[in-house]
């Protein structure tokens, strides 16, 4: 596995909004994604976009901040759990840190999460944090509109199930891999920690969705022709949240935007009470569906959640 050492922008504050980039020369995905994407343009022939409805939204490149003062990084890929190679970034935090894995909105770069990954990091935990299939720097262009109509996708979760194995073996033995997301990086986590109890000690998320389809007609964008058909062939059983939910053998934190209408904390506290060990939520009435992390002390809240379960064996053992 070839890795590189880059150094990575990250000027923001905790918690602050933003895109963060890498200095000279980012990091670009490696081609192996062809064969997938070459199955989603099958699947998905070019859609118009479907208003502001969350979808996928790749960035062509990452967004430069020359200015930044520099936080080291280092360049990796690991496999999917589908062994399809996946691209990020690794923070290493101080020795023996319990690590953090973030599954991403689906939309930017990896880039744009290193406000949070610094946020994590500050508060003493090592950081991964990658691109899903056919997002980032890299990604063929051409299917930026076939993949606009897409919210949730197993891919992604094969992607972040690989994350998570990937940040235990960096973490080391013994040590705690936590998952936190936003959006369909919510979803996402809860699915892989669903498929693998061992691969993630505790998961942290904003909103949560029943099922695609469901979500789908909740945004409108069902209607669009062979929309809800696509989602019935990149969804498989047991990957949407509340099939994931009451499988989920490990913590679940949901943070419950007020004023969130594309994932209300009413459809999120049904889905999440399907939760088998342990749902706790934190409700913030005024966040909207982004931007809850910008609300003081939130990764303060986060953070100290996740350590909580670090007094219990990591990896259920």
């Amino acid at each position: 596995m070839t890795r590189a050492a880059l150094l990575v922008a990250a000027a923001l504050p905790p918690g602050a909004g933003g895109a963060l980039s890498p200095g000279a020369g980012g990091r670009r995905t490696r081609p192996a994604v062809r064969a997938v994407r070459t199955a989603l343009l099958a699947m998905l022939p070019l859609l118009g976009a479907a208003g502001d409805a969350p979808a996928a939204r790749p960035a062509p490149e990452h967004a430069q901040n020359p200015g930044a003062p520099a936080v080291a990084a280092e360049a990796v890929t690991f496999p999917a759990a589908d062994s399809l190679p996946v691209s990020g970034w690794w923070l290493a935090g101080p020795a023996g840190a319990p690590a953090v894995v973030i599954g991403g909105r689906g939309a930017g770069s990896t880039a744009d999460r290193l406000p949070a990954a610094r946020a994590f990091l500050e508060r003493g935990f090592a950081v991964l944090t990658f691109d899903y299939r056919g997002c980032g720097p890299g990604h063929d262009p051409a299917t930026d509109d076939s993949l606009r109509t897409i919210v949730f996708a197993s891919a992604w979760v094969d992607d972040m199930l690989g994350a998570l194995r990937y940040a235990r073996s960096r973490a080391g033995s013994g040590r705690h891999v936590f998952a936190w997301g936003q959006d369909p990086g919510g979803a996402v986590a809860v699915a892989a920690a669903a498929r693998e109890r061992r691969s993630c000690d505790a998961v942290a998320t904003e909103g949560l969705f029943r099922t695609a389809q469901d979500h789908l007609r909740m945004l409108g964008t069902s209607t669009i022709p062979h929309v809800a058909e696509r989602h019935g062939v990149l969804v498989r059983g047991g990957d949407d949240p509340i099939s994931a939910c009451a499988r989920l053998m490990v913590p679940l934190l949901t943070v419950l935007a007020g004023r969130d209408d594309v994932t209300p904390p009413t459809v999120t506290r049904q889905v999440a009470a399907r939760c088998l060990v342990r749902w706790e939520s934190w409700a913030i009435p005024e966040a909207k569906h982004e931007g809850a992390e910008q609300t003081p002390g939130y990764f303060d809240r986060i953070a100290a959640w996740f350590k909580r379960w670090t007094a219990f064996p990591a990896g259920g053992s």
